[in-house]
C-alpha cells in the first residue's frame, strides 16, 4: 500500500466487521450460510457483467460506423451540407441498415458484425433464464427432484409392471395397494420371522413345551409351540406351514394305491335286475355267495393266475365281505372264501330238524346281532364300498331299533345282586339324551350326585365317569392308525389316551371312580362289558370305554332293511362286478407259504447245553402266503410271480376269521415255531365258545308284543359286596361280578373263612344274604353249566328290527338266544395260548334237548307271551370266537 492512497475496495467478501456485500451475489443467499447456488452466484453475474460489456462495445463501433458514413456522404455531396444525412438503424437481429438518399454514394464500408448480445433485450431474457434455472434447480420451490422422482417411478413402474402399466394406470387404486405392500415388504412385515422381541424369554418358553409334553398334548401342537415361541415364527408362517401339510397329506390320501384306480368305476345296485319288490324279496331270501361245488372245481385244476385273482379274502359276514368290496375298489380281483352256506353269516332252520318242514327254510337267522351304532359315523365308512351309479349307500337302508311309544328302545339291562334283598335290577337304554338318562336313573335309584337342572354333570359322579370316557374314546382313532403307521413314527408321537386305556384294567377306573357306590359302579360295568361274560378286573378299559360311549351317543342303534342280508347282498355284488367271486362251503384247514422265497431262519444259539434265543431269529424274513388249503385236501394257489416281499400289486391272503383261527388252527406249526409269528402269541386266551338258539315263532311282532330291544343278563357286572376290617377300619372293595374260583365243594378256601369273623359288608341291603351264602353261591354257578334265571345270556329279536320281514316272510318271527358253551359243550386247556376244544357230545340229541329246555325256560320267564308260539326250536353249532377282551 502506498502512502496518502486510499484502499481499494475489495471485489470479493468484505473483513468482519465491515458493511456491504460482495460483489456477485443472488438475492436469496444468507451471509454466513453456505451454498450451493452456482448459477445466481457465480456464473449469472459474469455472463451479465461480459454481455453488457460487449453491448457497450458493439454500440461504441456503430457510432463510430455512422460518422464515417456521414463523411463520405458529405464528401460524395458537397452541396447537400444543409441536407439531412442518413443514419444507421440496426435491426432486431443487430443487422445494420442505412437509408441511402444522396446518390453517387455506392461505395460504403461494411458494418460492424453484430455479436450474441447485441441489445438490452437479449440481456434482459438472458439474465430471467438464469433466475429460472438458479429456482428450477437450487431453490426450496424447485420442481427438478420432483420431476426426476417422477421419472425415476415411471421407469420402475414400466420395469416392474410392463404390459400391466395401463391397467394400473386406469385403476390408481390398485397401485396404492402394490405400493403399500411393497412398503411392508420393505420394512419386514412379510417376513417369516417375528421382527419385534419375544412375547416370552427362552427358558420360560422351554418350561412350558416341557409342560406340555408331560401333559401328553399331541406332538403336533408341541412342534407348532416350539417353532413360535422359540425360532419365532409369526402366525401366519405357521398357519402356511399347516395348510401345505395338510394339502399334502391330503395329495397322499388321494394317491393311488397298488392297483387302484384313479378313477374308480361305477357299478349297478345288486337289485338292478330285479323289475318288482317280489323279486327283490326273493333275491334276499337267496344266500350271498356261490356254493363251492360249483366254482371249486375249475380253481383247483391248477395255480390261479393273477390275471384271474390276485387277493383270497377269507371269513364270512359283514367285515369279511366289507374287507373285500374295499379291495375290490382298489383294483383287486378277489376271491372270499366262506366256510358256511352263507356268507352273510345267518343261519337257516334245518329241514330235517325242522316240524315245519320246508316252508320256512330259507327264513334267516341272524346269529351275529348286526346292530350298528352311531349311524352317523358309520354311513361315512360304508359309502366308498357300497357306492353304485345311483346311491352312495348301494340301495341298503338303516332302520332305528325300537319305536317312538318305547323311546327306540335298544337294551335291557339285567344285573344281579343290585334289586333290593340281592334281586336282579332292570335298566333300559334307548335313543336320545342316554347320557341325561342315566344320570337321573342313577341319582334316583343307585343313590348317586344329582345333575344340574341344565343337564349337566354337577355332583353325578356317573355323569363325570361317562364325560371321561367321551373323552378317552375322541383320540381312538389315533390309536387304530397308530397301527398301520411305522414304529419310527409312532415313537415321536405321544402315546393317545385310549391307547394307555388298551394297556389297562376297567375295575381300576371303576374303583376309583366309585368308591363308596356299588351300585353306580356295577351298573357302569354293566353298560360297558354286555357282549362279553367276562368282569371287570379281567376287562380291558379301552373296550369298556368303546361299548360306554356307543351307548351312551344319543343315536341308538340302527338294523339295516332287509336283515345282514341285504348288506352283504350289496357288498358281495361290489366284488362280483369288479371281477371277483363269493364262494361259500369252503372251508380252510390250513395256509400256504412258499419257503423257498426267504433264507431259513439262522438255529437258536445253545449255551450250557440249553436253547437260548439270540434275537436275531426275529429279524428274518417271513415267508409270503401263495394260497390255502381246503378240508377236503384241495388247494388253491397262487402262480409263482416276481413280485418282492414289499410290492404293493404282489398276490396276497387276507383273513377275517380272527387271531386264533388264523395263526393257531390255519397256520402250520412250522412256520410258527420258526419264525415266532406272532410275537406274544403264548399270552393271549381264547374267548369263551357261544350256542345260538334258534326260535321261529308264531305270529309277527304286533301280534306276540314284542319290542326290538336286545335283552342281557349279566352276572359279570353283579353288584359287588365291599367289606370293612372291624380291626383297621380299612373298607375292602369287592369284585365286581361272580367270581372264577371255585373250589371241588363249592365252598370258599379256609383262608376266606377265617376272615368271616372280621369282615362286615358295609353295602349289605336289608333282607339280603352275606356274602357266604350269595357271592359263594356264584362261584359254584360260575363255570358249571348254563342255569335259567343266573347264567348270562342274550335274547334279540331280529325280524322285528327289520321293518320289511313280515312282507318278505309272512306272519312269523324269529328269536336267537345266544349262551356262553359251558364245560358240556367245550373243554378248556390251560395251554399257552389258552384254547376251547368242542366236545363230540355236543351232537347227542338228548343232551341238547336237555340244554333247550332251559333255554326255553328262561325266554318264557322273560316273555310268557311266547310259550305256546314256537313252531320249531334247535340248537346251532358252536360258534368259536376270537380273543379274550382283555389287556393282553
Amino acid at each position: 500500500m502506498r502512502i496518502g492512497k486510499k484502499p481499494s475496495r475489495s471485489r470479493f467478501w468484505p473483513k468482519a466487521g465491515q458493511r456491504g456485500k460482495p460483489k456477485h451475489i443472488s438475492p436469496e443467499v444468507v451471509i454466513g450460510q453456505l451454498t450451493p447456488d452456482l448459477v445466481s452466484t457465480i456464473y449469472g453475474p459474469k455472463f451479465k457483467d461480459l454481455a453488457n460489456t460487449v453491448l457497450e462495445q458493439y454500440a461504441d463501433e456503430i457510432l463510430i460506423y455512422e460518422e464515417e458514413v456521414r463523411e463520405l456522404q458529405k464528401q460524395a455531396s458537397p452541396s447537400s451540407e444543409d441536407d439531412e444525412l442518413d443514419e444507421a438503424e440496426v435491426g432486431a437481429d443487430g443487422s445494420i441498415e442505412i437509408n441511402n438518399n444522396s446518390p453517387g454514394v455506392d461505395d460504403l464500408p461494411p458494418p460492424p458484425d453484430a455479436p450474441f448480445f447485441h441489445s438490452q433485450y437479449i440481456i434482459d431474457e438472458m439474465g430471467e433464464m438464469m433466475d429460472e434455472t438458479s429456482k428450477f434447480f437450487f431453490s426450496k420451490e424447485g420442481a427438478w427432484k420432483a420431476q426426476v422422482n417422477a421419472n425415476k417411478f415411471e421407469r420402475l413402474m414400466d420395469e416392474k409392471y410392463g404390459i400391466f402399466r395401463p391397467f394400473l394406470k386406469e385403476h390408481p387404486q390398485v397401485e396404492e395397494v402394490i405400493r403399500s405392500l411393497q412398503r411392508k415388504y420393505a420394512t419386514g412385515y412379510f417376513s417369516p420371522f417375528r421382527q419385534t422381541a419375544a412375547p416370552i424369554p427362552k427358558s420360560t418358553a422351554v418350561v412350558i413345551l416341557f409342560m406340555m409334553q408331560r401333559g401328553k398334548m399331541r406332538w403336533e401342537i408341541v412342534v407348532l409351540s416350539g417353532v413360535f415361541l422359540l425360532i419365532g415364527l409369526q402366525p401366519w408362517a405357521l398357519v402356511l406351514i399347516i395348510a401345505t401339510v395338510q394339502a399334502l397329506l391330503g395329495v397322499r390320501k388321494n394317491q393311488a394305491v397298488g392297483k387302484m384306480k384313479k378313477t374308480i368305476p361305477a357299478v349297478e345296485s345288486y337289485y338292478e335286475d330285479c323289475n318288482s319288490k317280489e323279486e327283490k324279496f326273493q333275491k334276499l331270501q337267496q344266500p350271498v355267495g356261490t356254493p363251492g361245488d360249483r366254482v371249486l372245481p375249475e380253481l383247483i385244476k391248477g395255480d390261479v393266475d393273477s390275471s384271474t385273482f390276485d387277493t383270497i379274502v377269507l371269513g364270512s359276514g359283514p367285515s369279511a365281505l366289507y374287507t373285500g368290496a374295499l379291495l375290490s375298489r382298489a383294483g383287486r380281483k378277489v376271491l372270499l372264501l366262506c366256510p358256511h352256506e352263507d356268507a352273510s353269516g345267518c343261519m337257516t332252520l334245518d329241514p330235517s330238524k325242522s316240524k315245519v318242514g320246508s316252508k320256512y327254510k330259507n327264513i334267516p337267522f341272524d346269529v351275529q346281532s348286526s346292530n350298528i351304532s352311531k349311524l352317523s359315523q358309520q354311513i361315512k365308512f360304508l359309502a366308498p364300498a357300497l357306492s353304485t351309479q345311483t346311491d352312495l349307500q348301494g340301495g341298503v337302508r338303516f332302520a332305528q331299533v325300537g319305536t317312538d311309544a318305547d323311546g327306540h328302545a335298544f337294551e335291557i339291562i339285567e344285573i344281579p345282586g343290585m334289586g333290593h334283598g340281592g334281586s336282579s335290577y332292570m335298566t333300559c337304554l334307548s335313543a336320545g339324551n342316554t347320557k341325561a338318562q342315566l344320570m337321573e336313573e342313577a341319582a334316583s335309584f343307585l343313590g348317586d350326585g344329582w345333575p344340574n337342572a341344565d343337564g349337566t354333570v354337577g355332583n353325578s359322579a356317573v355323569g363325570a365317569y361317562l364325560s371321561a370316557c367321551e373323552q378317552i374314546n375322541a383320540t381312538s382313532n389315533l390309536f387304530y392308525a397308530s397301527k398301520i403307521i411305522p414304529d419310527t413314527v409312532n415313537n415321536a408321537r405321544s402315546q393317545s389316551s385310549y391307547g394307555e386305556c388298551a394297556t389297562r384294567y376297567a375295575a381300576g377306573l371303576l374303583n376309583q371312580s366309585f368308591p363308596l357306590n356299588a351300585h353306580a359302579r356295577s351298573f357302569i360295568a354293566a353298560i360297558g362289558m354286555r357282549q362279553e361274560n367276562i368282569r371287570p378286573n379281567n376287562t380291558c378299559l379301552a373296550a369298556h370305554v368303546t361299548h360306554l360311549t356307543a351307548a351312551i351317543s344319543g343315536e341308538g342303534m340302527y338294523y339295516p332293511v332287509g336283515g345282514p342280508r341285504a348288506l352283504c347282498h350289496a357288498l358281495a355284488n361290489i366284488i362280483e362286478r369288479n371281477g371277483g367271486r363269493v364262494v361259500t362251503k369252503a372251508p380252510v384247514r390250513e395256509l400256504i407259504f412258499d419257503k423257498d422265497s426267504v433264507p431259513p431262519p439262522p438255529p437258536p444259539s445253545v449255551t450250557n447245553d440249553a436253547t437260548t434265543s439270540t434275537g436275531k431269529e426275529d429279524d428274518a424274513p417271513c415267508p409270503r402266503c401263495v394260497g390255502v388249503q381246503l378240508h377236503d385236501g384241495r388247494s388253491i394257489k397262487f402262480a409263482k410271480t416276481d413280485a418282492g416281499a414289499d410290492d404293493k400289486n404282489a398276490p396276497a391272503v387276507i383273513s377275517t376269521t380272527g387271531l386264533v383261527d388264523t395263526f393257531i388252527r390255519m397256520l402250520p406249526d412250522d412256520i410258527r415255531t420258526q419264525y415266532k409269528v406272532p410275537r406274544g402269541l403264548p399270552a393271549l386266551s381264547e374267548s369263551r365258545p357261544l350256542v345260538k338258539a334258534l326260535f321261529l315263532l308264531e305270529g309277527s311282532a304286533t301280534d306276540l308284543n314284542l319290542g326290538g330291544a336286545d335283552y342281557y343278563r349279566l352276572p359279570n357286572a353283579a353288584k359287588a359286596i365291599d367289606e370293612i376290617n372291624q380291626q383297621t377300619g380299612e373298607v375292602k372293595l369287592g369284585e365286581i361280578g361272580w367270581s372264577n374260583e371255585t373250589t371241588e365243594a363249592g365252598e370258599s378256601s379256609s383262608e376266606e373263612n377265617k376272615e368271616d369273623n372280621l369282615v362286615d359288608s358295609i353295602n349289605k341291603e336289608e333282607g339280603a344274604a352275606t356274602e357266604s351264602d350269595v357271592d359263594k353261591k356264584r362261584r359254584r354257578t360260575r363255570n358249571v353249566k348254563f342255569e335259567s334265571g343266573s347264567s348270562w345270556v342274550h335274547i334279540a329279536f331280529p325280524s322285528v328290527k327289520d321293518p320289511s320281514f313280515e312282507e318278505q316272510h309272512g306272519n312269523v318271527s324269529t328269536c336267537v338266544v345266544t349262551f356262553e358253551a359251558d364245560d358240556d359243550f367245550v373243554q378248556c386247556f390251560e395251554s399257552k395260548p389258552k384254547l376251547y376244544v368242542v366236545k363230540q357230545s355236543i351232537t347227542d340229541k338228548s343232551f341238547t334237548d336237555r340244554v333247550l329246555q332251559r333255554v326255553k325256560r328262561d325266554l318264557f320267564d322273560l316273555y310268557p307271551q311266547l310259550e305256546d308260539k314256537v313252531l320249531h326250536a334247535e340248537i346251532s353249532p358252536i360258534i368259536c370266537r376270537s380273543l379274550m377282551h382283555n389287556p393282553e
